[in-house]
């Protein structure tokens, strides 16, 4: 059973989510003669049960209809995620994203992504809205069989993103920027997820923006690596300029990432991925929330679990996948003035990410429904910190709701919270197995250890939901 299910994550891992998205060779890195600069979405969708599966005892997850089951892999709704973190308190004071525009930003978008939306929020009780989306560089065509599913893979993450941020701020105007990867000026152009994002910013000031998609740092180096970056991190200064929030995936490998889509290329230190470590960016974390059951793993069932009341988050770490959260410390940005409350001996004067996390287990993932083809119509159990993005983007707009007027440049308002409006992240012990760092197993790539307080893992943790947005919307209401 669990020979299919480790085959079968890794197949959907590798199928789904490895677009390269056609921005050309820009850059030489140390460990290949040419890196191009690949954009992949940053969600992992856990694999069905194989045919016949009974679910023993019963299953872990089963979705509203059209049911799906799955025996190993748990799952969660809206209200599970409402009840975890207290959303469902800040929506009971009225805080429900009216007035607010979050901006989702993909690569191909889904030709379903209307219909699914609706059907997600039928389900769900939640109201329906209709979709903005925007093609500022061409409409995008859809084929499923083209780049080895990347087109499906993108649509997945446009469905977990859209239909994600609509259930934490359901009242909020939901912008989805499609960019046509496929329409660039060549090596020197600007390329067309950042052309888009530069439209959100111009139309819709004072947004949040989610990005869920990353490139490991080490392509920006060489002589034009510089360039690159000052050309990218323009858009972000727009974005400050215009009140525009922007958060931006960690990662779901832990230190360990890759210069090219098919993974081939391993860089053969700790890493981590851009534009999450840009100081212009809110660091978007992974945690694994265990709610009403507990991992219990056995040397021959590494996806066994007991049940039961209550909860813990630990930091995301999936060993059977495998899968972790992004985190660590920047090559391309030294220590910025909002950090400077953390200490030295964990930064080493540079970047530390991510800045704040959300469940973005696999294995707890949340439930995600698709219509579009190349994949099975029906619920999904999709997580990564694709999932944290979007659902940290639409909370912080509630906190822009309370106040009045945008939130605009997050970190430096993030950094004085106070830790009460946090959930502290620390190891976690379950069945003798210490879940503690961010080491993506089976790559020997050391990870960022866990740690009272903030770390390289996951920040300073999840939100506690009333408290993060009555005291963000304060922050924001004092600033001059």
């Amino acid at each position: 059973m669990f020979g299919y299910l480790q085959r079968a994550a890794r197949s959907a891992a590798t199928l789904a989510f490895v677009p390269t998205l056609g921005l050309g060779a820009l850059v030489a890195a140390p460990v290949a003669a040419v890196s191009p600069l690949q954009f992949v979405p940053l969600a992992v969708m856990a694999p069905d049960d194989p045919a016949g599966t009974t679910g023993g005892g019963g299953f872990a997850c089963t979705s509203p209809a059209p049911v799906h089951t799955s025996a190993s892999f748990h799952c969660y709704t809206p209200a599970d995620i409402y009840a975890a973190y207290g959303v469902d308190a800040v929506h009971a004071a009225g805080l429900t994203g009216q007035g607010q525009t979050i901006v989702i930003v993909d690569s191909f978008g889904s030709p379903t992504v209307q219909h699914d939306l609706d059907f997600f929020s039928d389900t769900f009780g939640l109201p329906r809205t209709t979709i903005d989306v925007e093609h500022p560089n061409g409409a995008p065509t859809f084929n499923p069989s083209a780049f080895l599913g990347t087109e499906v893979g993108w649509a997945e993450e446009t469905s977990l993103d859209v239909q994600w941020a609509h259930a934490i701020a359901p009242d909020a105007h939901l912008v989805l920027v499609e960019a046509n990867p496929w329409e660039t000026e060549g090596v020197q152009g600007f390329p067309s997820m950042f052309a888009g994002e530069e439209f959100a910013i111009q139309h819709f000031p004072g947004a949040v923006m989610s990005q869920s998609f990353a490139v490991t740092e080490q392509s920006f180096t060489g002589a034009s690596g510089p360039v690159q970056v000052g050309m990218f991190d323009q858009v972000y200064r727009d974005a400050v300029a215009n009140n525009v929030t922007v958060f931006g995936s960690a990662g779901d490998s832990g230190t360990a990432n890759v210069i090219d889509p098919l993974g081939s290329k391993l860089v053969p230190f700790p890493t981590v991925t851009w534009p999450s470590s840009d100081p212009l960016v809110t660091s978007a974390g992974g945690t694994w929330l265990q709610l009403g059951w507990r991992w219990a793993p056995t040397p021959t069932d590494p996806l066994a679990f007991t049940s039961g009341a209550g909860q813990v988050e630990a930091v995301w770490n999936e060993s059977y996948l495998p899968a972790a959260t992004g985190g660590g410390r920047s090559v391309l940005f030294s220590t910025p003035a909002f950090q400077s409350g953390i200490s030295q001996s964990v930064l080493k004067g540079r970047r530390g990410l991510p800045d704040l996390s959300w469940n973005s287990a696999v294995n707890g993932g949340v439930l995600v429904f698709t219509s579009f083809p190349g994949v099975r119509v029906g619920w999904h159990i999709i997580g990564g910190t694709s999932a944290a993005s979007p659902q940290l983007a639409a909370l912080t707009s509630l906190a822009g709701q309370k106040a009045g007027k945008p939130v605009g440049y997050l970190n430096p308002l993030l950094y004085r919270l106070p830790t009460s409006d946090f959930t502290d992240i620390v190891p976690q012990t379950f069945n003798g197995v210490i879940v503690g760092d961010n080491a993506q197993a089976g790559t020997n790539i050391p990870g960022m250890p866990t740690t009272p307080g903030w770390d390289l893992t996951t920040g300073f943790g999840s939100p506690a939901a009333m408290n993060y947005v009555t005291d963000l919307a304060a922050a924001v209401e004092a600033r001059p």
